[in-house]
């Protein structure tokens, strides 16, 4: 084979990579933010089940790629849903899962586009948001703006821990698949990193108030 060939197949697997180790780095990220556990989360490709890049449940149940099963949880949730005229008082915890949900569900696409400009089609990503959009809003306008909506928050959230972003995706790529302890290790090792790297910054600041002190009170002395 051709030198220059296997180069630009190497790059472009390289490159497949690192896009979807940062999508899923991306959703195990804003999911640890947002409360959720992870059983482990991998980028080696599966196109039987039809997934490049997946992440799991602590019981190993997809929280992605499994879309019979994600459909089966929605359709009993649309039976817990109020009618015209029912209240809403219970239904305050399905609100705030739905919001959740989507924002991780939002969050690979959005680091994808913020690393890479741009996104690779994540189907089922969008199929699941607009399935849980729907058992709240029952104007499509609506359910667009809440998307939308949930997508800037991801982005937010991403940006708050980009450090923790990069961590996962780059030991994504180092071991292919990462356990759930593995996960909560690189996210406690990066913002253990983060906060040393804060507090060493915050005595810096200080020792340079206190030597702008020092050479206050010598300029009065003179």
């Amino acid at each position: 084979m051709n030198n220059n060939i296997m180069k630009a197949e190497t790059e472009t697997v390289i490159s497949r990579d690192a896009r979807i180790a940062q999508h899923e780095a991306a959703h195990l990220t804003v999911g640890r933010v947002l409360g959720a556990e992870f059983g482990g989360a991998t980028i080696v490709e599966n196109t039987d089940l039809g997934y490049g890049g997946l992440c799991w449940g602590p019981k190993f149940q997809s929280r992605f790629a499994d879309e019979e099963c994600s459909t089966a949880i929605v359709d009993q949730i649309v039976e817990l849903m109020p009618k015209d005229g029912d209240t809403r008082d219970d239904t305050a915890e399905i609100y705030q899962h739905v919001f959740a949900r989507v924002v991780e569900l939002t969050a690979g696409s959005e680091a994808e586009r913020m690393q890479f400009g741009d996104n690779w089609p994540a189907t089922d990503d969008r199929a699941q948001e607009r399935s849980l959009a729907a058992l709240i809003y029952s104007s499509s306008e609506a359910q667009r703006i809440f998307i939308e909506a949930c997508a800037a928050e991801a982005r937010t959230i991403l940006r708050r821990h980009q450090d923790v972003v990069d961590a996962l995706a780059a030991a994504l790529v180092e071991h292919r698949t990462l356990d759930g302890s593995q996960i909560d290790e690189t996210i406690s090792r990066t913002v253990a990193a983060r906060q040393l790297a804060q507090e060493y910054e915050r005595r810096r600041k200080w020792r340079e108030v206190e030597a702008s002190a020092h050479n206050f009170t010598e300029t009065c002395r003179e």
